[in-house]
């Protein structure tokens, strides 16, 4: 009896294991179409606060402003992929977007 118990909990446990795994990959392939989409919005001569604006409305990921010497820049990113995709919008000293990339950091 016992043994039917122990084989239960295995199987308990590894399907438990399996949909968190699953539930796992959908939120990190929707953090990533998050970033992917936001990114595709910002275009050259677009303002920070429109750039913020945008931003604030995400829900899976996050974002940083950082100020460089010659501006400001902005990493949106998403713990769900240890950081390692991003999307990284330059701005001028007028908080004008120079640039914005999206990739692997």
């Amino acid at each position: 009896m016992n043994s039917k118990i122990s084989r239960n909990l295995k199987f308990v446990f590894i399907g438990t294991g399996f949909v968190a795994l699953i539930v796992f990959g959908f939120f990190s392939n929707e953090a990533r179409k998050e970033i992917k989409y936001l990114c595709g919005n910002f275009d050259k001569g677009d303002s920070l606060s429109n750039v913020t604006r945008q931003l604030n409305t995400i829900n899976l990921s996050q974002y940083r402003v950082a100020n460089l010497g010659a501006g400001k820049q902005i990493t949106h990113s998403s713990w769900l992929h240890l950081n390692l995709l991003s999307c990284e919008i330059e701005f001028n000293p007028q908080n004008v977007v120079v640039s914005a990339s999206y990739g692997q950091t």
